[in-house]
Formats: C-alpha cells, structure tokens, sequence
C-alpha cells in the first residue's frame, strides 16, 4: 500500500474515520475494541493536523472526536459498501484484505448510564489487528514492504497502521519544527524541536544507509586516533632526545 506520500495518507485516513463516523450509532464502545499493546492513541491523536475533523459531519460538533472511529480508520477499517446492495450501515470492511466484520458481534449487547457493561457482546472484543488475514498489509509487515526488503530491514520493517502513525508522527514534528523556526529567527537551529526532527527523520533512512554512515564515521573516528597517536610518538622522540647524555 502506498502509506509513505504523507498528504494521501492524511487524506485517507480521514475518509475512513469519516466513513466510519456516519455509522457511529452501531460501532462497538472503546471498552470493546483491542488494540496492540504499544499503541498510545492520545498520542497518536495529538498528530494530527489541526484541521483534520473538519471534513466530519456538519450536525457533530468539532471537538467531538470519536475515538472508536479514529483506531478503527487507523488500522484500515472503513464502512462497507456491498457491489450490489451498497452501503451497509452495521459491518465495516478493509479494502487490502478483503475481510467483512459485523459490527454488532463485537458490541456489548447493553450499557448503563455509567457506560459500563451490562450485557457482553457475542465475541468478547475487537482485536483491531487480528480481525485482518494474516497476509493483509496492515497487519503483516511482510506484505507491506515486501519479503526482501523485509529481510534486509530486519526488525525496523513496519506493518501499515505503524507506517501510518510514523508519518503522522514526522508531519507533526516537521510542522511544529518549521513554527518554531520562524518565531524564533534570532536564535540558533538547536532547538529541542529540531531535534525531534532530526531523530525523526533518521529514524526513515533504511538499514543499508545507516551502515554506511557508521562505516563513514568509524573511519573518521579512526583518522582522528591516528592523528593524536602520531604526535603522541613524536613528543616521546624529542623527550628521549633531550634526555641522551652527552659524551
């Protein structure tokens, strides 16, 4: 899936959670859904671009965001639209895998007013990751950069939905390092922001340009011993030198 072309992958992104938000009423509750453990969704939340919610619904206020929307649209979930019954307001789809889920058997049958759970739901949760087939690219890291890449890339290679929180991450960081560039011009590029960016950003370079650049600074490195090492050996001839008695 093409994840990395950061303004399509926003674009995306928004029209899934859109999707999804025009079926609020039969999506599960949060308490319903798993994610993988490492997923900050506040944080992840927190990228977004300020103008993200405003191609949602007229009728919902701004600031309502729906975070059962937002996890499902980030793991590719989006409203199902049958070839020839259209749009299926209670079951959500992913266009990579294929794979149809009915949403009212994962939503708790009853709630109180408490938003606690009365009547559990038929499966006990949404796994948001595992509810697509092993070779779906947004679960499967393989599928998404390919076998070799994968192999080459080791641990650094990323399923979709991890691809797509990097970019968010790189956007916000990028768009908050150029602010601060700007309303600070009389002070020097060292800013804990462009730091960020700059962390962030390495983080992008394959496995293969990192090696490289270690090999490049190693090298370096070594000159530079070699450099001290040399005057070092000189200063200990003209010691021995002034030492020598004379006959």
């Amino acid at each position: 899936m093409p994840l990395n072309q950061t303004p399509a992958t926003i674009e995306t992104l928004r029209e899934r959670y859109d999707e999804l938000c025009s079926r609020s009423q039969n999506l599960p509750y949060l308490f319903n859904l798993l994610p993988p453990l490492e997923l900050d969704l506040d944080r992840g939340l927190s990228y977004l671009p300020s103008d993200f919610f405003s191609a949602a619904s007229e009728d919902a206020p701004a600031a309502d965001i729906n975070k059962v929307a937002f996890m499902m649209a980030l793991f590719g979930w989006q409203g199902h639209k049958h070839p020839r019954l259209g749009d299926q307001p209670q079951s959500v789809s992913c266009q990579a895998c294929f794979r149809v889920l009915g949403l009212w058997i994962f939503k708790s049958k009853e709630v109180n007013e408490a938003g606690e759970e009365v009547s559990s739901p038929v499966v006990n949760c949404l796994d948001v990751v595992k509810e697509h087939r092993e070779y779906c690219p947004w679960r499967n890291a393989a599928s998404q950069n390919g076998q070799k890449a994968t192999e080459k890339s080791g641990n650094h290679a990323l399923a979709g939905w991890e691809i797509v929180l990097r970019v968010l991450k790189n956007e916000h960081y990028l768009r908050h390092g150029k602010e601060t560039q700007i309303s600070k011009t009389s002070k020097p590029a060292t800013s804990d922001a462009a730091s960020e960016v700059e962390s962030i950003l390495d983080d992008n370079e394959d496995t293969k340009s990192r090696d490289e650049k270690d090999k490049q600074r190693w090298a370096r490195l070594r000159r530079v011993k070699s450099l001290f090492d040399t005057k070092s050996g000189k200063k200990v001839k003209r010691t021995e030198n002034t030492e020598k008695p004379t006959t």
